[in-house]
């Protein structure tokens, strides 16, 4: 980190600048208001120290050009008790950000620096995590716009389609419940099947697989597929019999970069399916919600024991190995 110091007065100037120094931040040191300029043009500086008194320009002219055409860099002004009241100054728009009295006390200088520098660093990362939320935010309303025009087409009431609607939509609160958890920053991947699967029995249900990470969107995308093909077995497969259940099983295939997760649903016990079945627009919604993160075309196989589900999602930072 890069720190300039702005002070005709060599002493002065020389002091800041050994306890910057001192403090472990790069620094560079000059006397006049020309050449600070010249060295921000030329170095990515984040605090100037300016003092009041400089022979080209006034250090308060030069603070206000350098808050007017660096945004973000900081400034800290300092003067003479009597030569500059701070009162003229600290309510403009283009003020420093902090003020100190010359004589400064070596504590003084050091708290107020570091003081600086971690409210930079906490608006920093206030925007962060305003650019994610936003990303977010846009992200899961296109995810309800998509089941609301599934649900749509899926139903022949308007109670079915709310019913149904308010199922998908409760299994996508559950998912981010499990992200609130971890403060947004992911989850494991059996956390999100057991959130999605408790409402179903959790008893019918077998997990088996190693422990995968998920980033927040392939999260609550996996969680709505979970919860797709779990109604789907409550309704018509495994779960709408007593002795049905369901194995859940993932495994990890590194062996050519960058790796797939091969994720296998097996249901069994349930009614025996006969014939040949098309898959409906619940397949295709689990289709469409994993898509994103599938290696090809994920593949439902009716078999005559109960339906068998699987998928192939690509391994990388949206999803690995933890």
């Amino acid at each position: 980190m890069a720190i300039l110091v702005v002070d005709s007065n060599e002493p002065g100037r020389l002091r800041k600048s050994r306890q910057l120094a001192a403090m472990g931040y790069r620094v560079h040191a000059t006397a006049s208001a020309a050449s600070a300029i010249a060295t921000i043009a030329a170095n990515p500086i984040e605090l100037a120290v300016v003092d009041v008194h400089l022979p080209d320009m006034a250090g308060l002219q030069l603070c206000r050009l350098i808050k007017r055409q660096y945004v973000g860099l900081l400034v800290l002004q300092t003067f003479a008790t009597l030569s500059a009241p701070v009162g003229d100054v600290a309510d403009r728009e283009d003020g420093a950000d902090a003020y100190l009295a010359e004589p400064i006390e070596p504590m003084e200088f050091v708290g107020a620096v570091r003081a600086l520098l971690r409210l930079r660093d906490a608006e920093s990362h206030r925007e962060l995590l305003i650019r994610e939320l936003s990303h977010r935010v846009k992200n899961t309303l296109a995810i309800v716009q998509s089941l609301v025009s599934f649900t749509r087409r899926s139903v022949v009431s308007l109670d079915e389609f709310e019913a149904l609607l308010i199922s998908r939509v409760h299994a996508m609160a559950r998912a981010h419940d499990i992200l609130m958890q971890t403060a947004g920053e992911g989850a494991s991947l059996a956390s999100i099947i057991e959130a999605v699967i408790g409402p179903f029995g959790r008893d019918r249900f077998l997990l088996r697989g190693p422990n995968v990470w998920l980033a927040p969107n392939p999260a609550v995308r996996f969680g709505l597929a979970m919860h797709e093909l779990a109604t789907n077995a409550s309704k018509h497969g495994a779960l709408s019999a007593d002795a049905g259940h369901i194995e859940v099983h993932w495994v990890a295939d590194t062996s050519m970069p960058p790796g797939l997760l091969n994720l296998s649903w097996t249901e069994t016990g349930g009614p025996e399916l006969v014939g040949a079945r098309e898959e409906g627009l619940g397949a295709t919604l689990v289709g469409t919600l994993l898509a994103p993160d599938t290696e090809s075309a994920t593949q439902f196989d009716y078999l005559p024991s109960g339906l068998k589900f699987c998928a192939g999602l690509t391994l990388s930072d949206r999803i690995k190995l933890r």
